[in-house]
């Protein structure tokens, strides 16, 4: 038994079946790209030498209120203030 091809239509409007989609993903894993054209789009600022790993932690809503009120005063986000904390502590 013949299993039923889906049709899904685009956003644009067209229509496609699973055999065009087939056909068009074999075609990217055989086509060789040239990369040399793709610049990397701007992102993040690396912090250091990696990528940051971002590490969820609870704080209390009295403090989340001090480090916001601080972040405010001194112009800087709330994640610069508690890494200047967590890297004096270290420090010491």
């Amino acid at each position: 038994m013949k299993k039923r091809q889906k049709t899904y239509r685009l956003k644009s409007g067209i229509v496609v079946k699973d055999s065009d989609i087939e056909r068009m993903a074999d075609d990217v894993a055989t086509r060789d790209f040239d990369l040399s054209k793709f610049t990397r789009l701007p992102g993040r600022p690396l912090m250091g030498k990696a990528v940051a790993q971002v590490v969820p932690v609870r704080i209390e809503p009295a403090i989340v209120k001090s480090i916001d009120r601080r972040a405010k005063i001194e112009g800087i986000t709330r994640s610069d203030i508690i890494r200047q904390a967590i890297n004096t502590y270290l420090a010491s």
